[in-house]
């Protein structure tokens, strides 16, 4: 796994295009990703570089990766419970115009055909079930796409992060954004002639033909009840010291 994030590393830093926050958003997942055991998507509440995104304005039909919009968590979170997260309704809306498709991802303790958590990490301290999901079906999907997603906790749920432990306490959560990505084909670059075909497979699986939701208005709280997550003490400081690094050079980016 440490390998293959090197190769993923590797890989974007060739694209000039991307920017040097991005650039550090793709080394946290992967300090959490070694951690966790398993490949999982990074949680950062903006955009993907425009250069990765369609250009395209009409509806495609893509696959969807999405996230609760959490507010403490910067990567990952689990809730410890399955039957308790499942138990209440995960609804998603996708607005066009006057025209909306609803998707019931999960309801009543089922999840819908074409829809899965995504991957649990193999991690003794996770939880039961991720907090993001991903859906084989494909929907159409366009970048002026209005988005709301609805929550329905029917108990408080617990859980546990990188770096903490807490609650999301029972209620009916509701919030809009847009996407934070949307991916047509993978366009391989000339400079990628010695990358392995290997890395440039798994990343065209990753992102190709692939609505990205990870960009909502408003994120849901949760009550932080430790700072005991999955993370071992070497990883959480070099986790922290490179989330410090991020968030000032965020701070940057935004006073030009």
């Amino acid at each position: 796994m440490i390998n293959v994030m090197s190769e993923r590393t590797t890989v974007m830093k060739r694209i000039n295009h991307f920017s040097l926050l991005f650039l550090n958003m793709v080394f946290l997942a992967g300090i959490i990703v070694m951690a966790m055991g398993t490949t999982v998507y990074a949680l950062h509440m903006t955009k993907m570089p425009k250069d990765l995104q369609t250009k395209v304005p009409e509806p495609q039909m893509r696959q969807i990766s999405l996230k609760l919009p959490l507010q403490q968590p910067a990567f990952h979170w689990t809730f410890m419970s399955k039957e308790k997260y499942l138990a209440g309704k995960l609804v998603l809306r996708i607005k066009r115009g006057d025209k909306t498709t609803e998707i019931t991802i999960f309801k009543d303790g089922k999840v819908t055909q074409g829809w899965k958590p995504m991957a649990m990490p193999q991690n003794p301290k996770a939880g039961e079930i991720y907090f993001g999901f991903e859906s084989s079906t494909k929907y159409a999907t366009a970048p002026n796409d209005t988005l709301e997603i609805e929550l329905h906790v029917n108990k408080d749920l617990s859980g546990i992060g990188a770096i903490q432990i807490g609650i999301l306490p029972k209620g009916i959560y509701k919030t809009q954004g847009t996407y934070s990505g949307l991916i047509d084909k993978y366009k391989v670059s000339e400079s990628f002639k010695d990358v392995p075909k290997e890395t440039l497979d798994k990343l065209k699986k990753m992102y190709e033909f692939k609505a990205f939701l990870e960009n909502w208005k408003q994120q849901w709280e949760l009550k932080i009840t430790g700072d005991d997550g999955w993370l071992s003490v070497e990883q959480r400081q070099s986790f922290e010291n490179a989330m410090k690094q991020m968030q000032e050079e965020e701070k940057t980016a935004n006073k030009k």
